[in-house]
């Protein structure tokens, strides 16, 4: 197939890869492709620069305990800790203090009474698995070998520079990169499932609707229209038009900042008969982010 021949199909693949709904064979394939052409690989790279700063977008989540008590039962700390407490020394693992030892901290201290000293044991050829030591070094190394192999894997699909004669065409056809000032992923009301990216070009003032999954929209027959709202601060939403059927939709939208979200409602085929907002149900949602 000649890519360079389908502008709005790379575009939504590269779309769909960076957002990571493209998966499966169709992903691996799509890897194969970008690793022989160029300009697949230049549409993925622009869709990672685009989503990149979505991962700021999402608060701090703390683990739940559990997690770290299934991380002892796997490595089986809590036997090695009541094996240090009961030879008398210290346990290496920092956070994580037995009852007995907390109790005996709370109470005063009494004279020291001669106990018998245990016997000595050889060390056991496990010692060394049950450190803590060297499940850390453990964890470093396979970090390391991690970063090595992402690092080698998205090798491939780094873009190449663009050549003279390219930048050159470029300029002679007035064609200049657009620069995406405001994005926004619209989700599922129900599933939460990506359906729908937005970006505004400040610029050209140009809006770009990507369709994700392969949605098209509701067909023609069906009587529905998708309409796209801006939602601000204060006030009502505005219509922000129709989204008709297909996977990209181009249109001229003025004065993006002003909302916060936007949203989709399914109305009436013409849109909605209320012009201070939607009449149907909300099926997709999301916020709308500055990306300078």
């Amino acid at each position: 197939m000649d890519w360079h021949r389908r502008p709005e199909l790379v575009d939504r693949l590269a779309a769909e890869y960076a957002l990571g709904v493209l998966r499966g064979a169709a992903r691996r394939r799509f890897e194969q492709i970008a690793r022989r052409d160029a300009t697949v690989r230049v549409a993925v790279e622009e869709w990672h620069a685009r989503v990149r700063a979505m991962a700021e977008l999402g608060p701090r989540v703390a683990p739940p305990p559990s997690v770290w008590e299934g991380i002892e039962r796997r490595l089986e700390l809590s036997a090695a800790r009541r094996a240090a407490f009961a030879a008398g020394r210290t346990p290496e693992f920092a956070g994580t203090e037995t009852p007995e030892a907390a109790a005996s901290a709370s109470t005063p201290a009494r004279a020291a009474v001669p106990q018998p000293q245990p016997a000595t044991r050889k060390p056991s050829r496990s010692r060394w698995f049950e450190s803590l030591s060297f499940w850390r070094g453990w964890s470093v190394a396979a970090t390391a070998v991690a970063v090595l192999a992402l690092a080698v894997a998205l090798r491939p699909l780094v873009p190449q520079a663009p050549s003279p004669a390219t930048q050159v065409a470029e300029q002679q056809n007035g064609q200049g990169i657009e620069r995406v000032a405001y994005m926004a992923a619209l989700s599922d009301t129900q599933t939460n499932k990506t359906m729908m990216v937005v970006m505004w070009d400040q610029k050209s003032a140009m809006m770009t609707v990507h369709r994700m999954g392969g949605d098209t929209g509701p067909s023609g027959d069906s009587g529905k229209s998708e309409q796209l709202w801006g939602m601000p601060e204060n006030g009502h939403p505005v219509s922000l038009g129709l989204l008709p059927a297909g996977g990209t939709i181009r249109m001229k939208v003025s004065g993006m900042g002003a909302y916060l979200k936007l949203a989709v409602s399914m109305e009436p085929q013409g849109g909605s008969p209320d012009p201070n907002g939607p009449t149907g149900p909300v099926v997709c949602l999301g916020k709308l982010m500055a990306t300078t």
